[in-house]
């Protein structure tokens, strides 16, 4: 088995709660950027009244990452109309998510750390994301973490595919909550030339400066073809490959294509099959030439290249999330017909069609999810529809 169903979606980002939401905010193609927010280098911030999953006792001594996973959670599997159980499997995508948590905690306890609250030790590991889900939704299968930078989202996706060809589930609950970065992160990304300031996002557009960060977390529900009579909204196949070396930020467009091509073959899919390709995108200028030049790779025997767009120009970048967002935001879009717009104008680059500053209706069958971290840490996913009909 090297594709499984998708059969569950739950998504926080773009400002909003819900799939419903999250699919009106795509099909506005608006960027969610908020002048309100409560950091110059945020996109979008999700209000605090949103993090308040169905079970509140669960979520009331949670930290924030374990609130904003639970209500995503708790929408994927009531969309699966899937219960918990022995079968059913945990896997969280990220790492390091309370950076700023210990930062505010280092802070304030700097001259009496005996006095920590004893609660800190326990929920700044990421396990304890991992825990509260596992209780809340009696979620008693295998469950691990994955850390993949960003990413982490497609990492866990293809983790879960492990597990259920190897036996171990018959259904599992990916999860990439949101990510608390102190101001330590802040700034190094800031310095790193990789993170801008609100005025606008254009990935591949005449004036990159970098990514603006937009709170977002995901849920998806992956189960094998043949567990049960489940409703099914996609299928998904992935990949994750390094690139052998300890490049940085630096990004390299032959592994990227690598991974890519991989993704292909691991999901019985052709090139050509592919209509539309959603974006790592991050809006650094060397990051986006070299995915360009690697779709333009791999797409290049194509008489008609696929659509491009980048969903963080919308949202932000999630980050941890980030993989996860674009998989959520690629079957909203192929379910209802349509590719959202690239806000901002973009580039003519070679070998690759980017969609413009409007919506573009287009009944995409086959399509291709990038999400690429620090460090060579590269995934690519390959979404599928034939005969599932619309949303």
């Amino acid at each position: 088995m090297t594709q499984a169903v998708m059969t569950g979606l739950g998504v926080a980002a773009g400002g909003v709660v819900g799939c419903k939401a999250f699919a009106r905010v795509l099909s506005d193609g608006m960027p969610t950027f908020s002048q309100q927010a409560q950091h110059p280098f945020y996109a979008s911030i999700l209000p605090e009244a949103a993090f308040e999953p169905h079970n509140r006792k669960m979520a009331r001594n949670a930290s924030r990452p374990a609130r904003s996973a639970l209500l995503v959670a708790e929408e994927a599997m009531t969309q699966a109309a899937l219960r918990g159980s022995e079968r059913v499997g945990l896997v969280l995508g990220g790492h390091n998510l309370t950076l700023a948590q210990i930062g505010r905690a280092n802070h304030e306890n700097a001259s009496s750390p005996g006095f920590v609250s004893p609660r800190h030790g326990l929920q700044v590991w990421d396990s304890h994301v991992l825990g509260v889900v596992s209780e809340a939704l009696t979620l008693t299968g295998p469950g691990l973490s994955v850390g993949s930078h960003f990413s982490s989202g497609l990492a866990a996706l293809s983790q879960a595919l492990l597990l259920l060809e190897g036996g171990d589930a018959d259904a599992v609950l990916c999860v990439t909550p949101v990510t608390l970065l102190s101001e330590l992160e802040w700034n190094a990304f800031i310095n790193l030339g990789a993170l801008r300031e609100q005025q606008g996002y254009q990935p591949f557009g005449e004036k990159q400066a970098g990514f603006v960060y937009g709170e977002a977390a995901c849920a998806i529900v992956l189960e094998r073809p043949d567990a049960r009579h489940a409703t099914a909204l996609a299928r998904l196949g992935s990949a994750v490959t390094l690139m052998a070396a300890h490049a940085g930020p630096e990004p390299d467009a032959a592994a990227e294509a690598r991974v890519m091509k991989r993704a292909l073959e691991k999901s019985g899919v052709e090139c050509s099959e592919v209509s539309y390709v959603n974006a790592h995108a991050t809006g650094t200028p060397q990051g986006d030439a070299a995915e360009a030049s690697a779709i333009a790779s791999v797409f290049s025997d194509c008489l008609v290249p696929p659509w491009v767009n980048a969903t963080k120009a919308i949202t932000g970048h999630g980050l941890f999330a980030a993989g996860l967002l674009g998989v959520i935001a690629t079957v909203l879009q192929m379910r209802s017909g349509f590719l959202h717009a690239n806000p901002l104008p973009t580039r003519s680059l070679p070998g690759m069609r980017l969609v413009g500053t409007a919506r573009e209706t287009n009944e995409t069958r086959a399509a291709m999810c990038n999400a690429f971290g620090f460090d060579g840490l590269y995934a690519s996913a390959v979404v599928t529809t034939d005969g599932m009909g619309g949303a």
